[in-house]
């Protein structure tokens, strides 16, 4: 089984270890998982964040192996990064990633920003010039609509819509781009339910958003201490 939408490094006040995470659903049966770190939404000098999320990375890789779990990493897209000079040709040759992350409320992506549209053009080109996913995560206030001429201009760019919200907008998506699909993390049975009613089951990936999603649902109200995580996850 693969989970297409996995996390590791630190969000809030947790860290999510890889070996941890990747050992826990690897026992839950998952063999595949693609990944990126939530490192990323730290605020910090842009230099001092991508060595950070560079070393988490390749630690992530090399954990994956020990356990015996395969590990796609996804590159988390940080204008400031990019802004400071360091290239998605950099980026991409430092590490074995297999494709690209784009948050846009976590980085507050904002397309009246010309620079923001060129990155978002560079990453797009970049995806399908190199066989390169893209995950881009997808709410009511950054609908997938937003990213539309990209994924029109880029017809051979694989584009994961994540989390089917608005879900009107993610129908409008798969209806119209054959090169989109969405995933199954944080939503509800009823909205998976219109999906495949449409036509679009074999487009659903399955996701989970593991270990945020999941240890919320058991915690709504915590923000999970380093020393909590770690008993949940090796429970």
């Amino acid at each position: 089984m693969t989970d297409y939408h996995v996390h590791i490094g630190q969000f809030d006040k947790a860290y999510y270890f890889a070996d941890r995470v990747f050992f826990a659903l690897k026992a839950s049966g998952v063999d595949e998982v693609y990944f990126s770190s939530t490192t990323s939404c730290l605020y910090c000098s842009p230099k001092d964040l991508y060595e950070g999320v560079r070393g988490e990375v390749r630690d992530a890789l090399s954990a994956a192996t020990e356990i015996g779990i395969k590990a796609h990493a996804l590159y988390w897209v940080v204008p400031d990064v990019r802004f400071s000079g360091i290239s998605t040709e950099q980026t991409m040759g430092e590490i074995a990633y297999d494709g690209f992350k784009i948050h846009p409320r976590a980085q507050k992506w904002n397309f009246g920003d010309e620079r923001i549209r060129s990155l978002a053009e560079e990453i797009f080109s970049y995806a399908e010039k190199h066989d390169k996913m893209i995950l881009i995560h997808c709410d009511e206030d950054y609908p997938p609509t937003l990213f539309e001429p990209f994924i029109k201009a880029h017809p051979a760019s694989l584009v994961q819509l994540a989390h089917c919200r608005p879900l009107f907008d993610t129908l409008h998506m798969l209806k119209t781009y054959p090169n989109t699909v969405c995933d199954s993390a944080m939503v509800s049975k009823e909205s998976i339910a219109r999906i495949q009613n449409e036509g679009f089951a074999d487009r659903i990936r399955y996701g989970t958003d593991f270990p945020i999603t999941h240890y919320r649902t058991i915690h709504p109200k915590a923000d999970p201490t380093k020393e909590e995580l770690k008993a949940f996850l090796l429970r």
